[in-house]
């Protein structure tokens, strides 16, 4: 990796930051009492407090999120986190916004192999539009028993969320220990369809997620 040119797939968080309606907006306040300002003028100490919702952003859900006995995302391991990814471009390829087994297929050996895939469906264009979390790309849930049965260990996605309420494609995959990260972006940047991918969350002890700096690796 040492020739390797780190390409930013993470959005920033701030509290202009788009979250999910009825979801906690990012919100970070200076902490009066640890600022100091030295007398030729420049700050010295910045010390801030943020507030979040774990799921905003550019972020990891682990199985936790839908599974009281699964493991939690500081239990999640790290090798899933960094290695290997499949890029699976499949813009203007879907039909009503959704990701059926048809998209996946034609990548199957790859898939096996790696097992860490990331979608790129230009979604991440609509950032900062309404559109933006109301009508995103989903899984099929047949695409995601396709998924499962590839062996894959973590699936990224440049959209906010892999399905909607009742959330069958969350259950299938944190179900089967697949670790999902949502809200990637810059993948248009990318000039190659494998990659060394890091996504590493927060060690929030016994939670259900984390926000991520994703990052791909290209030689």
């Amino acid at each position: 990796m040492s020739n390797a040119k780190p390409i930013d797939l993470a959005y920033n968080l701030d509290p202009t930051t788009p979250v999910y309606p009825n979801y906690p907006p990012v919100a970070i306040e200076v902490l009066e009492s640890t600022r100091y300002i030295r007398t030729d003028g420049r700050r010295a100490l910045n010390s801030s407090k943020i507030t979040l919702g774990i799921h905003c952003g550019t972020h990891m859900d682990a199985p936790f999120h839908f599974f009281e006995n699964r493991i939690s995302i500081d239990q999640v391991p790290l090798d899933v986190c960094v290695g290997k990814a499949l890029m699976i471009d499949v813009k203007g390829a879907l039909s009503e916004g959704m990701i059926g087994v048809e998209h996946l297929k034609p990548h199957e050996a790859r898939i096996r192999e790696i097992r860490r895939i990331v979608v790129h469906s230009g979604w991440s264009e609509k950032w900062g539009t309404l559109e933006f979390f109301a009508s995103h790309p989903m899984f099929t849930p047949e695409a995601a028993e396709f998924v499962v049965d590839c062996g894959v260990r973590l699936v990224a996605v440049d959209f906010p969320s892999v399905d909607r309420a009742p959330y069958p494609v969350h259950v299938a995959f944190l179900g089967n220990g697949i670790i999902i990260v949502e809200n990637l972006t810059n993948l248009s940047a990318l000039k190659k369809n494998v990659f060394d991918l890091i996504v590493l969350p927060l060690k929030f002890t016994g939670r259900d997620g984390s926000p991520v700096r994703a990052i791909a690796l290209e030689d």
